[in-house]
């Protein structure tokens, strides 16, 4: 599970939450570890729970409120990772069909026909416990083949795409001045609206559902790998022993300090964003921080990215106020050469999305 959170991660009868209500409660005793092992063996991880009619129905179409099962997974896995929020299951509104919709019909043909054979659907919920996830659901013979994408309607509602976008980038650092800040443009002022925040969080978690249909990256229930079995994974990306580490650490060491959604209890002072993004942005060859946190997170928005910028030609552009009046921007890094081996993968891999295109 690839969660829009720091961690990873249809109504139900009140019979059915009552019954569940003991599992889900520490105090009941259960722990984490048996939480999760229960949420990873949940039936809504296997395609015998979602069928086949689903793919009867084209992409654009496939979207819902979230069924039970999926519901009750959730809480479980919430639970565990000691989240407050309960999910409920929320009826998709006119934004988020027109913006599967859309993105369905702008999709490259070959991105299309895989998304319409793996993504079984997009499912809302209220209180998820973070912007949106993707799930892998596992085949018959047990592997991880299929995908589903949930969303928190309530949450993706409250914010424009800039605002969005913005807060988010925020989020990597404790509060400073009123003055400073991190300012992000994904959408120019005309387009600037709550469909286009849905917009770039969607692509994001089919981001996340494509890397894993296509091979590109590791299970996310297992530990990182950075091999050739998994070429993206090295552009940017190595081992160290039992660990996988960035190719940049040495020039960009506060990287493994990257954390979204933080704020107050983030460990990075927002002082301290002009050295950082100054390093990324110059060192690495991650196009975004979010990239920068893991190898899942850099397909995902290295899809989401390149998709939003070089494919349908919209800004992405972070500007730090100082409060001088002396900003700093930084822009895509596409058509770069820190970015250029990416850049050449998504390339191919969006005219034939393989392991290794």
């Amino acid at each position: 599970m690839v969660l829009q959170k720091s961690l990873h991660p249809v109504s139900h009868r009140s019979a059915l939450f009552v019954l569940f209500s003991c599992l889900l409660l520490s105090a009941c005793g259960t722990s984490k570890a048996v939480l999760l092992e229960r949420a990873e063996k949940h039936p809504a991880r296997a395609i015998a729970y979602w069928g086949q009619d689903w793919k009867r129905i084209l992409l654009k179409n496939r979207i819902a409120k979230a069924p039970a099962a999926l519901i009750e997974k959730i809480g479980i896995e919430n639970e565990a990772e000691g989240f407050a929020e309960r999910p409920a299951a929320a009826e998709p509104t006119g934004e988020f069909r027109g913006v599967l919709s859309e993105i369905a019909a702008r999709l490259p043909d070959p991105v299309r026909a895989l998304a319409e054979d793996r993504i079984i659907g997009v499912f809302l919920v209220d209180s998820l416990g973070g912007t949106g996830y993707a799930e892998a659901v596992l085949d018959a013979g047990g592997e991880e083949h299929y995908a589903v994408i949930v969303l928190d309607r309530r949450v993706l509602l409250e914010r424009k795409a800039n605002a969005w976008a913005s807060w988010k980038e925020n989020s990597f650092f404790r509060p400073g001045p009123p003055e400073t800040g991190i300012d992000v443009t994904i959408e120019p002022a005309g387009q600037d609206s709550v469909a286009n925040a849905i917009r770039y969080i969607l692509l994001h978690e089919m981001g996340h559902a494509l890397g894993m249909a296509s091979g590109v990256e590791p299970s996310w229930y297992g530990k990182a790998v950075a091999s050739e079995s998994y070429p993206f994974t090295t552009i940017s990306w190595k081992a160290d022993g039992e660990k996988v580490v960035s190719r940049f650490e040495e020039g960009f060491p506060e990287r493994i300090h990257l954390r979204p959604y933080q704020f107050e209890k983030s460990s990075l002072e927002r002082t301290q964003a002009g050295d950082i993004y100054g390093k990324l942005f110059s060192r690495t060859g991650f196009p975004t921080i979010h990239s920068a946190q893991n190898i899942w997170e850099d397909f995902a928005e290295s899809f989401v990215n390149y998709f939003h910028t070089e494919l349908e030609r919209r800004p992405y552009e972070v500007r730090l106020r100082g409060g001088d009046g002396r900003d700093r921007v930084f822009r895509s890094c596409w058509n770069n050469d820190r970015c250029r081996k990416k850049q050449n993968f998504m390339e191919r891999w969006f005219a034939n999305p393989s392991r290794n295109p």
